[in-house]
């Protein structure tokens, strides 16, 4: 079931992500996984990543930046192995 808007998506597909977890494409985990990477893509630098979390803890809260800056971590950290 969509976390967005409560329904079920047939479309939707199991994928595997690069750590190995297997997330549905319209899960929240999917969601932060793609948001994760593309400030990891277009925020190349230290002070503009910090910015984009500050950005999100304005708007989402706490929690919404932690979660982020946690996948943003493990992406890395798969990444450099």
């Amino acid at each position: 079931m969509c976390y967005g808007c409560g329904q079920v998506h047939p479309e939707a597909k199991l994928v595997r992500l690069r750590d190995g977890r297997e997330v549905g494409t319209y899960s929240e985990e999917y969601r932060r996984y793609h948001e994760a990477l593309w400030v990891l893509k277009k925020k190349r630098s230290k002070r503009t990543r910090i910015e984009y979390l500050e950005g999100v803890r304005e708007k989402r809260g706490l929690e919404a930046k932690e979660e982020l800056r946690e996948e943003m971590l493990r992406i890395w950290q798969s990444l450099q192995k």
